[in-house]
């Protein structure tokens, strides 16, 4: 049976391809957010952790001052664009988000506070520019305002609707990466 691809990286002329693994792996889709979180206030519901990316797989993400990326948005946040900044032993700090304020029923009710834990695996790593990259996905920018985009289409062997209805409009979590800068812009894109 094959795995499903869940997590999608294009750095450098690169792109990644996580899919669900077999065995624990420091890599993941979901799971508890085991960083804090300070910046600016937001609320009453907690962000999600989408996933949690690593350097040892992602050259971009094994700098000194970055190895390992957060992949966080507000799930229930409608329209939730957000801009927030990690750095090596500090909690991640949102810089700007919109909307500040949760809903109660998005993007569906009774939404779970936490995504199932699901260990990643690298299952491919190919020569691709970024333009046939975005391709694959509906709406990306033409080009990315950083080096690194990671791109989360909705999954379809969780046990898990990310989206509910959203889900065959395929909304795609997008985080654009500063790597230098150690930001990242996450948004949503759909058909």
């Amino acid at each position: 049976m094959t795995r499903e691809r869940l997590v999608y990286a294009h750095h450098d002329g690169i792109e990644y391809v996580f899919a669900a693994a077999r065995k624990l792996a420091s890599l993941h889709f979901g799971g508890p957010m085991e960083c804090d979180i300070v910046g600016v206030p937001y609320g009453p519901t907690p962000l999600h952790l989408i996933g949690q990316l690593g350097g040892r797989h992602i050259p971009g993400l094994s700098g000194p001052h970055l190895f390992g990326l957060p992949l966080i948005y507000g799930m229930a946040y409608d329209g939730c664009q957000m801009t927030y900044r990690m750095r090596v032993a500090e909690p991640v700090e949102v810089l700007a988000m919109q909307p500040a304020g949760s809903s109660e029923n998005y993007p569906y009710r009774h939404f779970p506070p936490l995504l199932p834990y699901v260990p990643l695996a690298l299952a491919q790593t190919r020569p691709c520019p970024y333009s046939a990259f975005a391709q694959r996905f509906p709406n990306l920018p033409e080009r990315p305002s950083g080096d690194l985009l990671v791109a989360v289409p909705p999954p379809a062997t969780i046990g898990l609707s990310l989206w509910g209805s959203g889900d065959w409009e395929q909304v795609t979590i997008v985080f654009d990466c500063n790597t230098e800068q150690q930001t990242i812009d996450a948004y949503n894109v759909c058909t």
